[in-house]
Parts: C-alpha cells; sequence; structure tokens
C-alpha cells in the first residue's frame, strides 16, 4: 500500500474549533468590579479591551503588559489580566503561550466553578494547535471525566495518541469511541487506519479499510481494499467476483487487472463479458506500445470464446427446457451473465439453485447476487450474498454488499 495515501487530514490536528470570542473577555464596569479593580490595573485593561475590539493584537498586548507590571496587584486582578493575555496570544497564533497561561488560570483559584470544565476542553485543544500532544491528552481526559460523551475530545485523546506514535493506544481510545455508537468520523477511521498501518498489522489496516467503505465509500479507498484482496486471492471465482466489484466502483485502475480479469473471465466460461472488459480497457487509453500489442492478442481471445456464446445464444431456451438438472441450468445463466442480460442470468439461477444440483452452491449465490445487483434487485442481492458460506467467499460476499448499500 502507498504510505502517502494515509496522511492524516489537517482537522485531526485540533478537534472542534476553540469556541472562544472576544465577549468573555469584557471587563465588568459595575460598582462592585471597581472595588475589585484598581485603577492601575482596570485602566490599561480597558485599554487592552478596546484594541481587542479593534483586532490590533499589538497594541492590546502592549497594554496588558503594562497593567501586569502595575505594584501591589491582588490574585483577582491577576486573574483578569492573564484571562486576556492568553485571549490576545491565541488570536497571535501563539497557541503554546495561550494554553501556559490558560492553565495557570485553572490553577489559580480564581476561575468561576462553571467555566472550568469548558477552558479545560479548550486548555486541551490549545496544548494539541502547539504540538503538545502528551499536555493535550492529560487535559482532555480530565475534561472527558465531566462529559464523557464528547466524540471530538475522544478523537483528540486517539490523535494525541497516534501524533505520540503510541499506535495501540490511539487504536484503543478510537475503538472506544466506535464502540459508544453512532457513525464514526472519517478522521476517526482514517487515524485507526493509519495507526494499524504503522503497526504493520495487515488483518488490522483491512478491517479499518473495510469501515471506511461501509461508512464513506470512494473510489480511492475501493482500490486500496481491492487491491489487498486481490493479492491473496488465488481462487478463480473469488477472483472474478472480486474484478467484477473493481469494475463496478471504479477501482480498475492498472493494465495488468484488465488483462488479468480477461483472461480469468475467458478460462472461467465468460468471453463475451472478457470481450467487453479489455475493450473498455483499450478504449480508455491505459494500454501503450508493447503493451497495447498485447492487449489486442488478449482481445482475441476473448473475442473468439464470445464469438462461441453469441452463436449458442439463441439455444438457450431450448437448453433451458431441457435441463435435467441445476447443474444445466446454471450454464445457460452463465450464458445470459456473459451476455450482460442479468435479468434472465439472475431469475436463471434462481431456477438452477431451487431445482438442486449445482456443482457449487456458492459460486452460484455469488453470480446471482452479482446479477441481482447490476439489474438494480439490491434487497435480493443481499440475501443471495448472504447465501455464500465459504468464509474466504463469504468475505468477498460482504464486500458486494457493502457496494449494493
Amino acid at each position: 500500500m502507498r504510505k502517502a495515501s494515509f496522511v492524516l487530514g489537517s482537522m485531526l490536528a485540533v478537534a472542534g474549533s476553540l469556541g472562544v470570542t472576544g465577549t468573555m473577555l469584557m471587563l465588568p464596569v459595575t460598582a462592585e468590579a471597581q472595588q475589585t479593580v484598581s485603577q492601575k490595573v482596570g485602566v490599561p485593561l480597558k485599554a487592552a479591551q478596546d484594541a481587542v475590539a479593534r483586532k490590533r493584537w499589538d497594541q492590546a498586548l502592549g497594554k496588558i503588559r503594562e497593567a501586569d507590571a502595575a505594584p501591589g496587584k491582588t490574585a483577582f486582578e491577576q486573574y483578569k489580566i492573564n484571562e486576556m493575555l492568553w485571549y490576545v496570544y491565541l488570536q497571535q497564533g501563539r497557541n503554546a503561550d495561550a494554553a501556559k497561561v490558560l492553565e495557570g488560570q485553572l490553577a489559580s483559584g480564581q476561575m468561576p466553578a462553571g467555566e472550568r470544565v469548558q477552558r479545560t476542553k479548550t486548555l486541551s485543544q490549545l496544548y494539541a494547535r502547539a504540538g503538545n500532544y502528551g499536555k493535550a491528552a492529560q487535559s482532555a481526559q480530565q475534561y472527558l471525566k465531566s462529559v464523557p460523551g464528547d466524540k471530538d475530545m475522544q478523537l483528540l485523546v486517539a490523535n494525541a495518541y497516534y501524533q505520540q506514535k503510541d499506535y495501540k493506544g490511539a487504536i484503543a481510545a478510537a475503538e472506544r469511541i466506535i464502540k459508544g455508537g453512532g457513525t464514526p468520523s472519517q478522521d476517526l477511521l482514517q487515524l485507526v487506519l493509519r495507526s494499524n498501518y504503522e503497526l504493520g498489522d495487515t488483518a488490522g489496516t483491512q478491517r479499518a479499510l473495510e469501515q471506511l467503505l461501509r461508512y464513506y465509500p470512494s473510489e480511492d479507498t475501493w482500490v486500496r481494499v481491492l487491491d489487498g484482496f486481490l493479492k491473496v486471492t488465488k481462487h478463480d471465482d473469488e477472483l472474478m467476483a472480486l474484478y467484477r466489484l473493481a469494475e463496478d466502483v471504479g477501482a480498475l485502475k492498472e493494465t495488468r487487472q484488465y488483462v488479468d480479469m480477461t483472461q480469468a473471465l475467458v478460462i472461467g466460461g465468460f468471453g463475451q463479458e472478457a470481450e467487453r472488459v479489455m475493450t473498455k480497457g483499450i478504449d480508455s487509453g491505459l494500454f501503450q506500445g508493447d503493451e497495447l500489442v498485447r492487449a489486442k492478442r488478449t482481445l482475441d481471445a476473448a473475442k473468439r470464446k464470445g464469438d462461441q456464446e453469441r452463436a449458442a445464444l439463441p439455444k438457450a431456451p431450448s437448453q433451458l427446457a431441457a435441463a435435467k438438472s441445476g447443474e444445466e441450468i446454471e450454464k445457460v445463466a452463465e450464458l445470459y451473465f456473459s451476455a450482460g442480460n442479468y435479468a434472465q442470468a439472475s431469475s436463471t439461477l434462481q431456477k438452477a439453485l431451487a431445482k438442486g444440483g449445482v456443482a457449487d452452491p456458492d459460486r452460484a449465490n455469488m453470480l446471482l447476487g452479482i446479477a441481482l445487483k447490476r439489474k438494480g434487485d439490491k434487497a435480493n442481492a443481499m440475501r443471495a450474498f448472504d447465501a455464500v458460506k465459504d468464509p474466504k467467499f463469504a468475505e468477498v460476499a460482504k464486500l458486494w454488499k457493502t457496494a449494493s448499500r
């Protein structure tokens, strides 16, 4: 797999927005406030507030420092100064400085109890922005004790583990979110994917890709999932089912895939389908030079098989009427399938399975599911895929079910 394909989105750096506005920093102007904030502190802080309102951050910072230089400040005055200080640092992009000041605010004993939980969340986000993932995880976990269901912060914890290269911790944190129910975010599933990839856990990587397909199907994800299956699949029927799926979801991307699929279909007895696939590959412009010469030879072989099937197709109704077993009926269904007549193929396969005696019921049910899906009967296609019992073949059927939703 291409490592570059797994780079996480930038929004994983911080889960959610900080949600901090200038209104929270307004200085009180009541008589009671004048008794607690002295003029030597209040005047420069008011000037700083005016500068904040005009987004003149450097000017605001100068006035904050003027207030901070006042002698004999009370703890309450220091708290008010630092409230404005960390906010200005935030607006200047000085996240580490903002986090350090805000952490001091939480420890000052001056912060109202009703603000502590939300400010702890903000602190963890600031540390994440600053790249201090150890502190970010620590603050987020403290916050989650009060708000355990906040999925943005749970994601922040998982990402903090990932950024520290604690991939097992990242996966464990992510799985706790997934088990909590609901639709997992794409960022979360990408984090699980990347963590498994970094651990070299092939099975875990495949599971993560399949989860991404379930919730956020994309052509690129299909390419990666099917590439993993195609590399390890040896069984011809499984291989044809995988290639057919790759074609349906737009994951046929390479010349070798078109050639391999065409050859597998010719050997499997689907000449007309093989001819169509190879023609599609050549018409796409993928093949050039010597590859194009070889592709045309492959197409010629497919055409020869296709010609035989086209000659046999008019006799299909009489063959079906004379069929004595499910296996004979199945052969007629395959002829219809190869010709792209999925309505006839599916109804004939259903007759074959009902008759009994097909050589491989899993093979017949897989082909039935694909025919039903291609003709638009998703409900019955799902039932056909569910009837595939062989464990490895059933994994392929699960992928078809995902594509059929």
